[in-house]
């Protein structure tokens, strides 16, 4: 989930290699990408009554 979290975020894949070796070894930087997706995961989740299912 996490790698394909980083590719919706930044869907360019030469962008992505290059600006890899700045992110790869910042926890901060995935930890917020992450938070990002988790996030909206959260709300598109909840109008759909995902949880209470």
């Amino acid at each position: 989930m996490a790698r394909m979290g980083v590719k919706y975020t930044q869907p360019s894949d030469e962008v992505r290699k290059r600006m890899r070796p700045e992110y790869a070894e910042n926890a901060d930087s995935l930890t917020a990408a992450s938070h990002v997706i988790a996030v909206n995961f959260q709300t598109v989740a909840a109008p759909n009554d995902y949880w209470r299912k």
